[in-house]
């Protein structure tokens, strides 16, 4: 592989978010630095471990110069982790792997590395996301259309985030991760704003990632994560410009489904602070532009997306879908 020539001489910025599970993040770490023909920094991000699951971290990390890492102290919130261990990098990708992932094989990051180079009108790319333990498609993991598949190459509007690869050049132009999202949507918030420049982003499944599925959904439904999923998308639809009545719209569908899988509190709950958040948007003095998406942009996105295209009677019936099991 030819290596490409920037500042600071690493090809790829790996970057993890730790918080506990101190082991897998290790098998994490361990697994970018064994990847072969790339030069690759990692960067590790610790959001506020118990302090004997930080004692294993750092004491793994003693000895390995190549690892660049960083303790917040408290749980800043994933957008916000991402954000601070890419400023700590200055390779022209950043690849992203959760704490609990390893790549499929030694060779994953390079594969990632050389598609992205070959590919100026790429943004970002998402990686195949196999449950470690089954070796089948994590499907907790998937959030692509129905009508594709986990072995298919396809154009599409997002990457999921426990692995994908972004240009830094693109994500920096348009502000980085909101980190106001703390969790749920701020891949997609992303992407579209990436997309408005004009770069693309495809699902290559030839970049493979193990997930470690954690079973015990740290994010749960019926706790915070269905409250979060609500309060993050009302606030993404009104920055790209939805009108109020489609928010509340929105809501509707929202209350009916968290009502249908006893989460209605965190639906409302959610709504509710949604309208804090878009409210603080619409005060600030930040560029907005980036959330002004062309036709064209609009046109990408509906090809990608079929489902937008669906009838208001098919899209009302999913709302009476039981929620993932997580």
């Amino acid at each position: 592989m030819e290596m490409t020539d920037h500042p600071g001489g690493f090809d790829v910025d790996v970057i993890l978010v730790s918080w506990n599970r101190a082991a897998d993040t290790v098998d994490a770490v361990r697994s970018a630095l064994d990847q072969k023909q790339v030069r690759q920094r990692v960067i590790v991000i610790d959001q506020g471990s118990e302090p004997a699951e930080l004692a294993q971290l750092e004491a793994y990390l003693a000895d390995r110069p190549q690892v660049v890492f960083r303790k917040l102290g408290r749980n800043v919130g994933v957008p916000a982790g991402r954000n601070a261990a890419s400023a700590l990098g200055q390779a022209p990708f950043i690849v992203a792997l959760d704490s609990d992932a390893v790549f499929a094989d030694r060779f994953m990051l390079r594969r990632a590395v050389d598609h992205m180079a070959a590919r100026p009108a790429l943004c970002a790319i998402g990686f195949r996301i196999t449950n470690y333990f089954t070796g089948r498609n994590d499907e907790l993991s998937w959030d692509y259309p129905g009508n594709r598949r986990p072995d298919e190459h396809f154009p599409t509007t997002r990457f999921i985030g426990a692995g994908h690869c972004i240009r830094r050049s693109v994500f920096e132009r348009v502000g980085r991760y909101d980190e106001s999202l703390f969790f749920s949507g701020e891949e997609l918030d992303l992407c579209y704003r990436m997309l408005g420049t004009g770069h693309r982003i495809e699902y290559v499944p030839a970049v493979e990632i193990l997930h470690k599925v954690s079973p015990d959904g740290r994010v749960r439904w019926r706790q915070n994560r269905y409250r979060l999923t609500v309060r993050n998308h009302l606030y993404t639809l009104r920055k790209f410009g939805a009108p109020w009545s489609r928010l509340a719209l929105a809501t509707g569908a929202f209350v009916v489904r968290g009502t249908r899988n006893g989460a209605g509190s965190q639906a409302l709950a959610g709504a509710w602070q949604s309208l804090a958040l878009c409210a603080a948007f619409e005060r600030s003095t930040e560029d907005k532009s980036h959330y002004r998406l062309s036709a064209e942009t609009w046109r990408y996105i509906h090809d990608c997306e079929p489902t937008r295209r669906d009838s208001l009677v098919i899209k009302l019936a999913r709302q009476f879908q039981r929620l993932p099991h997580q």
